[in-house]
């Protein structure tokens, strides 16, 4: 009986170690998109601590598409408000942007903002 309860109490404290790390950093989840146009825009797309940027830029029927994956760390800084981190890999080296950060939610839609650039939630 004693080996059941230590065994149970060891899960317990496993998970709640579990639970306290995940929730110390912020995560994305989902694909964010804005647009000026059908032809003109960008998306972003989180997975657990990585994105995938994707943009499109067209006129006139022509269109370049490009695709860049990296990482992304979302702080706090000392006033309380937060920061977004990307890091992309780009021929062979490292690359860092960092932007102003928030998340919004309201009753019929999610955003983020980017520098003031609002970025919809369409996934």
């Amino acid at each position: 009986m004693k080996r059941i309860i230590s065994t149970l109490l060891v899960c317990v404290l496993l998970l709640g170690c579990v639970f306290t790390l995940a929730s110390c950093g912020k995560m994305l989840s989902g694909k964010y998109e804005a647009s000026i146009s059908d032809e003109n825009k960008t998306t972003y797309e989180f997975s657990m601590n990585k994105v995938t940027k994707t943009t499109s830029i067209g006129a006139f029927g022509f269109a370049k598409t490009t695709t860049t994956e990296g990482k992304y760390k979302i702080t706090e800084n000392d006033e309380g408000k937060l920061k977004i981190t990307f890091t992309w890999e780009v021929d062979g080296a490292e690359e860092s942007e960092t932007f102003n950060f928030d998340k919004v939610e309201t009753s019929d839609s999610e955003y983020i903002e980017l520098n003031g650039i609002k970025f919809t939630k369409v996934d």
